[in-house]
């Protein structure tokens, strides 16, 4: 009861590297065994001497005498009084580092075999409904055209051949995104980061992209991005700004604004990317980057999508050690803003 250890084992002193002589006294072993944590390991022990015959047990991480840290399972109770050394306790334990480790081991297994799943039922839902979709609006316009291609007038014909191309268009980018986001999560996507001129890269997707923004008369200003670069991968870089002014556009009102912008500082950049769009309801914003809660909602001109592509943009984000995050009010517009590295 005046703290002087009298006795350690030899598988004690194995497992822990202290000797008797580095610890004769308890205040010693808990100061150096838990540091910080030593006012509660006191407290343990002296509540172990108030009731005879009292016991305690529990898990404590100690540090060993070489500066690592163990797990051992406590278990201590009060012998009673002696007449040399008056009240004495003893205290056993059992080194389950490597039993703690393989448990966090198996509940890292468990999280990931359960994003897994989820990911196969998205996968799997997005290939039986969102595929099944357009496919069927392709074969039904098709056949249309096939029955009556001679009773039909010209205007009619053109309308079901436009019909057929903007299916075809939409089963063309739902598998564009699948084999994507599918390349991604496997990691079979090649990633070679180099300096770039932001403005090259803005130029090139909106030569893809200005005629949808122009069908809707919107305006897609970058000029706040001029002369910054970024060290990243030009594909995945071209990607992530082709869905998020792509979805921009989407969700634009006719003759709304689109705007482009960058900063940087020491070590990165953040791009954004504004729109003067319907905004996205708070409900919905916490589902954007959610594997399990995808949405596939609908432009303001009733175009489609397959709610992949934000998945993707967080991926390359990430995978350039950046992050992405969205700032939205619904009825006011959307920003999207992600950071990456403007250097090497």
């Amino acid at each position: 009861e005046n703290g002087r250890v009298l006795a350690i084992s030899k598988g004690w002193t194995d497992s822990s590297g202290y000797t008797l002589d580095d610890i004769p006294t308890i205040e010693e072993w808990t100061e150096r065994a838990y540091g910080k944590r030593q006012q509660n390991v006191k407290e343990y022990i002296d509540n172990l001497y108030e009731i005879e015959g009292s016991k305690s047990e529990g898990e404590y991480s100690i540090i060993c005498k070489d500066s690592t840290e163990r797990i051992w399972d406590f278990s201590s109770a009060f012998l009673g009084n002696f007449d040399i050394e008056g009240r004495i306790a003893i205290s056993m334990a059992k080194d389950i580092t490597e039993r703690k480790n393989t448990e966090q081991a198996l509940m890292g297994n468990e999280r990931e075999l359960r994003k897994l799943n989820a990911d196969k039922d998205r996968f799997m839902q997005i290939l039986g409904h969102d595929l099944k979709s357009p496919f069927n609006n392709l074969m039904g316009l098709s056949e249309l055209l096939s029955e009556n291609i001679h009773n039909y007038d010209i205007d009619t014909i053109e309308k079901l051949v436009n019909g057929i191309n903007t299916s075809s268009q939409n089963v063309s980018n739902l598998l564009d995104d699948l084999l994507t986001w599918a390349m991604a999560q496997q990691g079979n996507i090649p990633f070679k980061p180099k300096n770039l001129i932001l403005t090259d890269v803005y130029n090139d997707i909106l030569k893809t992209l200005n005629p949808d923004a122009d069908a809707k008369n919107i305006a897609i200003d970058c000029s706040g991005a001029d002369h910054l670069n970024a060290f990243a991968d030009s594909d995945m870089l071209k990607t992530i700004l082709r869905n998020l002014v792509s979805n921009a556009i989407k969700f634009t009102n006719l003759g709304g604004t689109i705007n482009i912008n960058a900063e940087q500082t020491q070590s990165d950049v953040t791009i954004s990317v504004s729109d003067t769009g319907v905004g996205i309801p708070p409900e919905n914003i916490e589902k954007l980057f959610d594997i399990a809660e995808v949405l596939t909602t609908r432009g303001t001109t009733n175009e489609t999508g397959t709610g992949l592509g934000l998945l993707i943009c967080k991926d390359f984000v990430e995978k350039h050690g950046g992050k992405i995050w969205v700032k939205s009010e619904a009825g006011k517009g959307s920003e999207f803003k992600f950071t990456l590295p403007c250097k090497a």
